[in-house]
């Protein structure tokens, strides 16, 4: 079996280029599926091969909530709905920092909420931090 994967959904690509060398293994483009906006997530997820059960494949889902076509809170509900989807951890990395915000994030089932910091000393301790998902 390939190594597992984490699913990144996010439309900067300045934010998904440091999560991804923070979270890379080596090669980091080996281990990150990026998804780029909300349309192409709903679509990766209906129709992600069924050869191999989804946990055995996906670590770990990071959702930025404010991306284009479909929202990242609407993503979350289809993933957490999705029998498929629902024991991999979705985690929300977004700018979104109001306390209701979050709540509804995780009443949708996110396993974990981290505002987008603005300090790069800030972002390695909170990619330090999701790394232990993985």
């Amino acid at each position: 079996m390939s190594k597992k994967k984490v699913v990144l959904i996010e439309n900067n690509p300045d934010h998904a280029e440091l999560i991804a060398e923070s979270l890379g293994e080596g090669d980091a483009g080996d281990n990150i599926i990026l998804i780029k906006d909300g349309m192409e997530a709903i679509d990766f997820f209906e129709n992600a091969g069924t050869e191999e059960k989804a946990e055995e494949r996906i670590r770990l889902i990071i959702i930025d909530l404010k991306i284009e076509k479909v929202e990242g809170m609407e993503i979350l509900k289809s993933i957490k709905k999705n029998s498929r989807y629902n024991k991999i951890p979705a985690i929300i990395f977004s700018t979104a920092s109001d306390k209701e915000t979050i709540d509804e994030a995780y009443k949708n089932g996110a396993n974990g909420y981290f505002v987008k910091p603005i300090e790069q000393k800030d972002f390695i301790t909170k990619m330090e931090i999701l790394k232990k998902y993985c």
